[in-house]
């Protein structure tokens, strides 16, 4: 089941939870490591213009509608972002093994656990090139992301 239909509904109109490559992708769900606490979250690559950012929910159940999701965090793809993947030792002998990456933007840090497969490769390749994008742009055209202070009240976490 596509759970981004949930993101999307979220929304406002002009922005976008789609990404179209060979196949679209458009969410992920992934676990939040943050301070041993793993806790069930969806992340999606959303668009509104040239501009990307990940927005991150919480979710009680698979997500079918924007009822079953909570805005936790909004993390801007701007210069100032990275996705890194870091694994052990012990990950990195198991094939079929999930893929954990830490999210960085300023001073905030977050480190998910996304699930083996084509799917999350292609949505991490996906983060990798709207970040690129904004790379060749600085810092001739900064994004200014003024879309996202509508979600500053919604969100628990949304301090940028």
């Amino acid at each position: 089941m596509d759970q981004s239909v949930a993101i999307q509904e979220t929304l406002a109109k002009g922005e976008n939870c789609t990404i179209m490559s060979p196949v679209p992708i458009h969410a992920v769900e992934c676990v939040s490591l943050l301070n041993d606490v793993r806790e069930s979250k969806l992340i999606g690559l959303v668009q509104q213009n040239n501009e990307h950012a990940l927005f991150i929910y919480s979710h009680r159940r698979m997500a079918i509608t924007a009822d079953d999701v909570t805005l936790d965090d909004i993390i801007p793809i701007s210069y100032d972002f990275s996705v890194v993947e870091v694994s052990s030792p012990d990950e990195l002998a198991v094939v079929g093994a999930d893929t954990r990456v830490r999210v960085t933007f300023l001073k905030e840090e977050l480190e998910l656990k996304l699930p083996f497969g084509s799917h999350t490769r292609l949505f991490l390749s996906e983060v990798n090139r709207a970040w690129s994008d904004v790379c060749e742009q600085y810092p001739k055209e900064e994004p200014k992301f003024d879309w996202l202070a509508k979600y500053r009240k919604m969100s628990k976490g949304l301090d940028h």
